[in-house]
């Protein structure tokens, strides 16, 4: 490593690599100008106390902002590696996640742990808590998550040497914590959702109080890969005994599993304000994706070709068949 080199490295560890410093090997070829950016939310924030699961789904929304050549000067193939790798600066690497307790919301479960999280992408992660019997309302979760993205990377004679620096985000779970049943309660709940499109989700709420409950009114709450189109709906009055159908229009990601999801519903009146979680699961769209329909399109497509392949030897030898036996009756 030349002494250049190490002046360099030298410089952005001391410096500690601020957001909007150009960093540069002295050899490098280009530069990128990107970054990493988490975000985090809670896939089920309606709970009750007990012990429960909460899953977060963590996203990195950073990316690429501009490529900017350096110098044109080395092989070609090194200048090709080399932009290949730049592309790394938005990702986030050995990523690790801790949960932290808040008032009576405890814990469990260890740290998570993830390998890599490239921009545009987002993966699941899983808490167990222990809730306070008596919480109620809405809790802040501080989630912090420590990575190492990669600042700048060089290539020499087809061997890259990323320069990578530790890094660290804060961020905020807001839960909701409430007692199952009370005065109203989810009857039933119906949907035609499904990865990559949008549809109805109707739920059913019923009074089971004693009491007129007025002016009621439905609020769906959605983390990824939900997202609510249509997140309110007005109920009216519910007298003791009374149904209301809330409708929502919900939409999906397309990269979301064929898995149970838990949502909330946010149910308020003049009287009351009350935060129920409800379940629901995707079902298959019927049509398959380009990617998932290749690993069937390829044994067909291999049928077709050998069946035209036999076509093109078979039919051309009966074709002279039929000629020499077309000859010979002539001669005859």
């Amino acid at each position: 490593m030349t002494p250049l080199k190490i002046i360099c490295i030298l410089l952005i560890l001391l410096g500690g690599g601020q957001g909007g410093d150009i960093i540069l090997f002295a050899d490098d070829h280009y530069k990128s100008s990107g970054e990493v950016l988490l975000n985090a939310s809670a896939v089920n924030p309606a709970l009750a106390p007990g012990d429960r699961i909460l899953k977060v789904s963590l996203a990195n929304q950073g990316g690429i902002k501009e490529l900017i050549p350096v110098s044109s000067s080395g092989s070609a193939g090194d200048i090709l590696m080399e932009i290949k790798e730049e592309m790394n600066s938005s990702r986030a690497m050995e990523i690790r996640a801790a949960l932290e307790p808040a008032g009576p919301i405890n814990v469990t479960s260890a740290p998570q742990y993830i390998a890599a999280l490239p921009a545009g992408e987002a993966k699941q992660l899983q808490f167990n808590l222990s809730i306070d019997q008596r919480a109620s309302g809405w809790y802040d979760l501080p989630l912090r998550v420590e990575y190492v993205r990669q600042v700048d990377v060089s290539v020499s004679d087809g061997q890259a040497f990323p320069l990578l620096q530790p890094a660290d985000q804060s961020l905020n779970l807001r839960l909701y914590i409430s007692e199952d049943g009370g005065d109203l309660r989810i009857a039933g709940v119906q949907s035609d959702l499904h990865p990559g499109g949008s549809g109805a989700l109707l739920i059913v709420v019923e009074n089971i109080g004693e009491e007129s409950l007025s002016n009621c009114s439905a609020r769906l709450l959605v983390a990824p890969p939900f997202h609510a189109i249509e997140p309110d709906c007005s109920l009216g009055d519910l007298a003791p005994g009374k149904m209301a159908l809330a409708s929502f229009r919900v939409g999906v990601d397309e990269d979301a599993s064929l898995d149970r999801y838990q949502l909330g519903l946010s149910l308020s009146s003049e009287e009351m304000d009350l935060v129920l979680p409800l379940q629901i699961s995707l079902r298959g769209s019927g049509r398959l994706s380009l990617h998932r329909a290749l690993p069937f399109i390829a044994p067909l497509a291999l049928l077709a070709i050998l069946i035209l392949l036999a076509a093109a030897v078979i039919i051309p030898g009966r074709q002279k068949l039929l000629y020499g036996r077309k000859r010979k009756i002539r001669r005859l």
